[in-house]
């Protein structure tokens, strides 16, 4: 008899056996907002989870990293609560600590801070005039 795979699955039914295998996406920068997607490209769920950070004092500090409860109670129902809770853990982790480029996101967030309220500023001048 064939064992069941440890490894997580999204409900599209892609498998996803290592945090390499998300996508990751900066979209929302002014929201301070990582989504965490799906790998498969074709799925009806697309985000599946999401981590967001804030800008402190000119530093970057993480929030929180989470994934959906959609796909959590799928691995829940596939893998058990206990063993689904410690590899999505584990994905998180190494997802937050290895794969996002803080730098990168940091530098890209403060651009767009800066334009957007660069932007607003400007149209309040022409105003005034």
């Amino acid at each position: 008899m064939g064992e069941k795979k440890e490894i997580l699955q999204c409900p599209c039914g892609r498998w996803i056996e290592s945090p390499s295998d998300y996508k990751l996406m900066f979209l929302k920068k002014l929201d301070m907002e990582i989504d965490i997607l799906c790998p498969n490209d074709a799925c009806y769920l697309k985000e599946l989870g999401c981590i967001t950070f804030k800008i402190e004092n000119g530093k970057l500090v993480w929030k929180e990293a989470k994934f959906y409860p959609p796909y959590v109670t799928w691995n829940y129902s596939q893998l058990g609560k206990k063993k689904a809770e410690k590899i999505m853990r584990e994905h998180l982790k190494k997802i937050v600590t290895e794969r996002v480029e803080w730098k990168k996101v940091k530098e890209e967030t403060l651009k767009a801070i800066e334009s957007h309220y660069g932007k607003k500023e400007e149209k309040k001048e022409k105003k005034e005039e």
